[in-house]
């Protein structure tokens, strides 16, 4: 099923799953990038409510609250740049690899900082409006490790197929 052309390994793949890999890793790059500003601006919006003002008080606070996002949208990007590992209806091995390598490195990472962000507030006091400490924020934190996890197992689906998912799209018995 492997070919070499010159130094590169390709992957033949169904035209049909070439072109969900072309669109779908735009469509579900873009809606991660769009629904996790939705949900920062939400959030911040209802922390202003809450506390009198969007952003925790405290330097930690306000990197627990913005790192898990970020993180996400680096997902979100390594998603749209899926699409980069194919030639035709090829995938390109070694990019692909590089793609898959990058993209669960940022999936941990984002993992850990969306931990963080949970123990933030409970080991430490980052909103000075109440004496006690406050209790995370949940609708974040599962948002985000929802989208996290989301676009990883997209990404993780469109540089390394399945072969029951190759052949789903295949139209002819090579799979």
């Amino acid at each position: 099923m492997q070919g070499t052309f010159g130094q590169v390994e390709f992957v033949p793949l169904p035209p049909r799953f070439a072109d969900r890999v072309r669109w779908g890793s735009v469509v579900v790059g873009c809606s991660m990038i769009a629904g996790m500003v939705l949900l920062f601006g939400l959030t911040t919006y209802l922390q202003g409510i809450v506390h009198g003002h969007a952003f925790p008080d405290t330097l930690l606070g306000k990197a627990a609250a913005a790192l898990p996002p970020l993180g996400v949208l680096a997902i979100a990007v390594l998603v749209l740049t899926c699409r980069r590992c194919l030639r035709g209806d090829y995938l390109v091995v070694a990019s692909a690899e590089a793609a898959r390598g990058a993209l669960l490195f940022t999936y941990v990472l984002t993992l850990v900082l969306i931990l963080g962000s949970f123990a933030v507030p409970i080991v430490f006091r980052v909103w000075h409006d109440t004496p006690e400490l406050r209790a995370p924020d949940l609708l974040t934190t599962f948002s985000t490790l929802a989208f996290a996890t989301t676009g990883f197992l997209a990404g993780t689906c469109y540089l390394r197929p399945s072969v029951q998912t190759l052949r789903k799209y295949s139209d002819h018995p090579i799979w």
